[in-house]
């Protein structure tokens, strides 16, 4: 482990295996059994300099198809015209001191 503390916020780091989706212009990859350092805190995960290079390799190679272990079905959603702005501070009720 490279350090029993996260570098972010300073709580403890835990070894565990991970999962993490990629972007690839419009593609979406998804990567599984990655083994990570992950913050019991802020839940960074932090990789090793091995794993950071067989990420580097899959990412260089464009993740091809036939080394898929499966697909998934991915449903997108958009926010636009869903956000509901609140009301500035001066129109809410607060007391001021």
């Amino acid at each position: 482990m490279p350090s029993d503390n996260c570098p972010r916020c300073g709580e403890p780091l835990a070894a565990q295996t991970v999962r993490t989706a990629i972007w690839q212009g419009e593609r979406l990859a998804v990567v599984e059994d990655i083994p990570a350092f992950v913050c019991s805190g802020c839940l960074e995960q932090f990789y090793d300099d091995d794993v950071s290079d067989a990420l580097r390799r899959l990412t260089e190679h464009g993740f091809p198809g036939d080394d898929a272990l499966r697909e998934i079905a991915v449903p997108v959603f958009s926010l636009d015209g869903r956000v509901r702005r609140r009301a500035a501070a001066e129109d809410a009720d607060v007391d001021v001191v």
